[in-house]
């Protein structure tokens, strides 16, 4: 006869405490710790907790650059094309550039050109030979996006938009130089415990590549896109976060400047990323600091009184021409200057005697 399956065909697995406390568990209690299940901390100590941090196994810095011309870049905005690359959008035009003096960027996102790729060119990682430990990282038509702030000589920000270009590019692209931004780069990173993997085409293959996580600083997208012209709109993927796996930040700066060129030196940190749980000793929770308003420049009697001493009498006999402390005068006559009586404000007042 079968046994019919129910819900009672379960097997429950339980876990040990971590360690009987002294508040849960005092030396005269003789529960046992199975009595304890739920009151005892089931991981850490009290003072060691358990802790799951991204730990960096590897890295590798590279440095590029390569020369950007004016009349090589786009304005997506002002015409009807669908180009990816070398494109100035969110409201950055050529124009701006004529003003500027000092030129800020800010690297907000790469695309590395491993999922979804145009043509023959794009990068990939595979395991290095006779090292399985060891990935073989070979990039090629790489898309940097800057977030561009143009500055006068004044130190005034002129304009403020985004420009996409590619580094990494082939020999008959734009800024190609064998020295600073050659055809593909290669390099070799320790992973012991894997890589991470993407979906070669976004729209629904059922296929994982290689990729690498890019840590910048675009959010999530919430919404759906109400853009007329959907050829010049390109989706950028939320990377604000750090993932497992081969990571990438990266910095820029305008390393020269001319009167229609100038050259971005791009520097990449190549970063193995595993989350790894540790335990740690803490002193205590931390508490942010309040924040308190500013106090106003101006004069508060009431405050000033309330924050003060008491009153007290302080007329005492035969003192002749005291003021009390009772004694109030409004503030435009202290301001008139001194009247030399004895009820004048005393502020200021220097009477010739």
């Amino acid at each position: 006869m079968n046994k019919c399956c129910c819900n009672n065909d379960v097997k429950f697995f339980a876990k040990p405490n971590a360690g009987i406390c002294d508040i849960c568990h005092p030396a005269e209690n003789k529960e046992s710790p199975l009595q304890q299940v739920a009151m005892c901390p089931p991981i850490g100590e009290p003072k060691l907790l358990t802790m799951m941090a991204p730990v960096v196994f590897d890295e590798s810095g590279l440095n590029l650059c390569r020369t950007v011309c004016l009349d090589e870049l786009t304005e997506v905005g002002s015409c009807d094309c669908d180009k990816k690359t070398n494109i100035l959008f969110s409201g950055l035009c050529k124009k701006d550039f004529e003003d500027a003096d000092k030129i800020q960027l800010q690297v907000v996102d790469i695309d590395f050109n491993f999922v979804d790729p145009c043509g023959c060119r794009f990068s990939e990682i595979k395991p290095a030979k006779n090292n399985p430990n060891l990935s073989r990282v070979t990039l090629k038509d790489i898309e940097v996006t800057f977030a561009v702030t143009l500055i006068d000589s004044y130190c005034k920000v002129v304009s403020q938009g985004m420009m996409t270009v590619r580094y990494l590019g082939s020999e008959h692209d734009e800024g190609f130089d064998p020295c600073t931004n050659p055809s593909c780069v290669s390099l070799d990173l320790y992973t012991p415990y894997g890589i991470s993997y993407a979906p070669e085409n976004p729209m629904g293959c059922n296929k994982l590549v290689p990729t690498i996580n890019f840590i910048g600083f675009v959010a999530n997208q919430h919404g759906v896109c109400g853009c007329q012209d959907m050829k010049a709109f390109t989706r950028f993927n939320a990377n604000n976060t750090v993932q497992q796996g081969i990571s990438v930040q990266a910095l820029a700066k305008v390393v020269g400047y001319g009167d229609s060129c100038f050259a971005i030196g791009l520097t990449l940190y190549f970063k193995v990323i595993y989350f790894i749980q540790y335990k740690f000793q803490h002193a205590g929770l931390t508490v942010p600091p309040k924040l308190a308003p500013i106090q106003e420049s101006e004069e508060n009697s009431c405050l000033d009184f309330v924050c003060g001493d008491l009153l007290e009498p302080s007329i005492q006999p035969l003192e002749v021409g005291t003021d009390a402390k009772t004694l109030g005068e409004k503030e435009e006559h202290c301001k008139k200057g001194c009247s030399c009586n004895p009820c004048s404000c005393s502020k200021g007042c220097s009477c010739n005697k």
